[in-house]
């Protein structure tokens, strides 16, 4: 595959804590907004080039993706930013509907579908809409990956949500991706569908409403047609 080169412009990571921080978030805000596409090489000289920092945070950054599955290290390859195929995507999102399916589960069992607990879930929905309001496809991405964390939270299960985090930065890319797909106002009207069923306590429904969000919402976009637009409009742009 040949590389695309790649653009800094627009990058807008926020506000990082540390180099390594920053890199992290300037490589997720570039892939959740289409302008580093699937598949496509990530160099340690180039990227430190376009932050202006050495390499080391840059290394660090890269293999802190690659042990969450954002990046994939290939002998002749190179680094390269995850592929978004129908087996990669089956795969997530199975994990990905199993865990969130059994997080309600338990929060219900819990009582944590109501009350303060029903609050924290309607605030990152809050934030969801913002970020549509505001027109911002990465700080959208990150929204959605937020109340899927905290609906995981609430079932009060910190190894679950471990095992649901080792996942959530390929969420936030998928997320991001999708939103070229189907219209912010359409992903947020799923989540407020998933959100007051889960209100309801209702265990089967619930349930059923995740898998429905999980599985086959997602089904319904055409990441290759995306992936495949998104790449020629940069090669229009490079040209």
């Amino acid at each position: 595959m040949t590389a695309t080169p790649m653009n800094v412009e627009n990058w807008q990571p926020e506000r990082p804590r540390t180099l390594v921080d920053h890199a992290i978030d300037v490589i997720m805000s570039a892939a959740a907004r289409g302008l580093i596409l699937p598949g496509e090489r990530l160099t340690e000289k180039e990227l430190s080039e376009l932050l202006n920092m050495s390499r080391v945070p840059i290394r660090e950054a890269l293999r802190i993706l690659e042990s969450q599955g954002v990046v994939t290290n290939e002998p002749y390859k190179g680094i390269r930013l995850m592929q978004i195929d129908k087996a990669t995507l089956d795969n997530v999102l199975d994990v990905r509907a199993t865990l969130e399916s059994h997080a309600a589960r338990r929060a219900i069992e819990k009582g944590h579908h109501k009350g303060r607990h029903l609050a924290r879930l309607e605030a990152a929905f809050k934030e969801l809409i913002l970020m549509r309001d505001r027109s911002d496809a990465y700080g959208f991405a990150m929204a959605d990956t937020q109340f899927h964390r905290v609906l995981c939270e609430l079932s009060g299960n910190p190894v679950l949500l471990t095992l649901w985090q080792s996942i959530a930065r390929q969420l936030t890319v998928i997320f991001g991706l999708s939103t070229f797909g189907k219209s912010m106002d359409d992903i947020i009207e799923e989540h407020r569908t998933l959100l007051s069923i889960f209100a309801t306590g209702h265990l089967a429904a619930t349930e059923a409403a995740i898998r429905e969000h999980a599985l086959d919402q997602p089904a319904g976009i055409d990441f290759a047609a995306i992936v495949e637009e998104r790449r020629a409009r940069k090669a229009a742009r490079a040209d």
